[in-house]
């Protein structure tokens, strides 16, 4: 990465804590004002963002999904763009940047600790394939991680009367839970395409569909952990609110181990470029 782009990323990360830090005041002291400096730190940020993955595509020529760095910085993309087009219209859910801006502050730094790589692609990996099942998995990592930030805002709002949002009126927790469930889903159905466009994938570069290597096992478990969410949503009522917010926000380490913590712990025959 260029010195140039390399300070932009960090500048992101910093305006980032800088947002979470507002957000975390906003809902502490129940400040509105405070609520939208920390939503314009969250869009000056996104922007910036934005900036670094257009360069980064532009320098490498090929989606920026492939490398760690790249798929990490990618997930928290996707999960600041869900959180920032849907507060435009809901103002419910403007408090949610409390709860999802860690996630994205720590995705990001744990995305700079790796090289950035810029070589270009193995054959393999040279194909609409790769914009495909990469994409979807950012995609869904991100649904996920803007799900998570929901949980902690319901968990939050278990233990409070009010939380901040636009108009200063108060909203319930069952709202936050029907929204985390609409964000799973979202994310499942992505996960699953996911799954699929890989093993379409796997089977040209590779000769099979599945092999039961370890990303590809953890890729399964961690779309079977929402499939439960997803059951005990619609099925047991009495789960909904504080240990369905529970089981997201620690599902969402499952998603993380699946997608760049299985490579550290196995053996596996997937690579992300650059690295």
């Amino acid at each position: 990465m260029l010195p140039a782009l390399s300070v932009l990323f960090w500048l992101v990360v910093v305006i980032y804590a800088l947002a979470f830090a507002l957000f975390a005041v906003a809902v502490v002291f129940r400040g509105s004002r405070v609520l939208g400096q920390a939503i314009l730190a969250a869009w000056t940020g996104f922007l910036l963002h934005t900036a670094t993955i257009v360069a980064r595509w532009t320098q490498t020529g090929h989606p920026p999904f492939v490398s760690f760095f790249e798929s990490m910085s990618a997930s928290a993309w996707f999960g600041m763009l869900g959180y920032l087009m849907l507060q435009q219209h809901k103002p419910f859910l403007r408090a949610i940047g409390v709860g999802l801006m860690p996630f994205v502050v720590l995705l990001m730094g744990w995305a700079g600790t790796h090289p950035f790589g810029e070589e270009s692609l193995p054959v393999s990996l040279q194909t609409v394939w790769l914009f495909i099942h990469a994409s979807f998995a950012t995609a869904a990592a991100g649904c996920f991680l803007f799900a998570a930030g929901v949980a902690i805002i319901r968990l939050y709002r278990r233990r409070q009367n009010a939380l901040p949002d636009g108009t200063l009126q108060l909203t319930t927790g069952e709202r936050y839970d029907e929204f985390n469930f609409r964000l799973i889903l979202l994310g499942f159905l992505f996960w699953g395409i996911m799954i699929v466009s890989g093993a379409i994938w796997a089977d040209a570069a590779w000769g099979r569909y599945w092999a039961w290597d370890p990303i590809e096992l953890w890729s399964l478990i961690t779309w079977l952990a929402y499939a439960v969410y997803l059951h005990l949503y619609t099925m047991w009522k009495k789960l909904r609110g504080t240990f369905l917010a529970y089981y997201s926000i620690a599902a969402v380490f499952v998603v993380a181990l699946s997608l760049w913590g299985v490579g550290f712990l196995y053996t596996t025959i997937h690579s992300y470029g650059g690295d």
